[in-house]
């Protein structure tokens, strides 16, 4: 894909953001809840609607493009190979359905396993941070700046003390200035893409929760692994870390020391 192409591609992808101004007020206004899972899985008409249209826009501009999202059996879908859109329609439905606040939309775009467009928009806070593959980082158009190097000791860590041992929750409290917890991987995230946190770690995110991060931590310098330090797969997802490189190896160490980070 060509740069002229590729702009093309994302003034549209941009647009297509921007017609939720107007659909999701409504949405929300007669917001309808269901579970999946359980009680705490849970899923609105927004989700699904967000992702039909999204599908929609897909099938009338980009007929060949796939799209594997949270809402649809995605048995067709050859996530590595051709044009590949992943989703989260809505990423914090439980902060949507709660507070309605805190929750974002998530969209990363590969082509042939190459992650070359990326977008988590903000809706609540109108903000949308995308990623332009050689192009770099920005938030409403505004470049982001590479955060600086940061040790642990400096940096504010954000993950979900519910599904870790309470020996690596103190361990990991003990061993960074501070902790905060958003509810949303995205958000999370881009805390620690703009620098205000040194690190997001989730334990068990699915291709759609992290599909946009893999192009931001590339084009500013940020380290996205396994937590077993090892490389990680957009198509399959695991357990995961987004960090700044001075926390990456420091946070590892202490997840996997005694009891590692499983709950029990």
């Amino acid at each position: 894909m060509n740069k002229e192409q590729l702009i093309e591609l994302d003034n549209a992808i941009r647009s297509w953001l921007l017609t939720l101004d107007q659909v999701i007020p409504n949405l929300v206004g007669e917001m309808e809840t269901s579970t999946k899972r359980n009680r705490f899985d849970l899923v609105t008409n927004v989700d699904k609607t967000i992702q039909l249209q999204f599908q929609q826009f897909l099938n009338d501009n980009y007929p060949d493009h796939q799209l594997l999202a949270e809402e649809k059996s995605n048995d067709e879908v050859t996530p590595k190979e051709g044009h590949v859109w992943i989703m989260d329609p809505i990423d914090g439905t439980t902060n949507l359905v709660k507070q309605q606040e805190d929750y974002c939309i998530i969209l990363g775009y590969f082509v042939d396993g190459v992650p070359t467009l990326s977008y988590i928009y903000d809706y609540p806070h109108q903000q949308l941070h995308k990623a332009v593959r050689g192009y770099g980082a920005y938030t409403n158009g505004e470049p982001i700046t590479p955060p600086e190097t940061m040790d642990l000791a400096d940096a504010i860590i954000s993950f979900n003390s519910q599904v870790m041992n309470n020996d690596t929750i103190n361990d990991l409290y003990d061993a960074a200035f501070s902790y905060r917890f958003i509810g949303s991987c995205g958000l999370d995230s881009v805390r620690v893409i703009q620098g205000q946190f040194g690190a997001h770690i989730n334990t068990n995110p699915k291709p759609w929760d992290i599909a946009a991060q893999f192009l931001f931590a590339e084009e500013l310098g940020l380290t996205m692994t396994t937590l077993s330090n090892t490389h990680l797969d957009y198509a399959t997802s695991g357990p995961f870390i987004i960090s700044n490189p001075g926390c990456h190896e420091e946070i590892l160490q202490i997840i996997n020391s005694g009891n590692g980070y499983a709950k029990y």
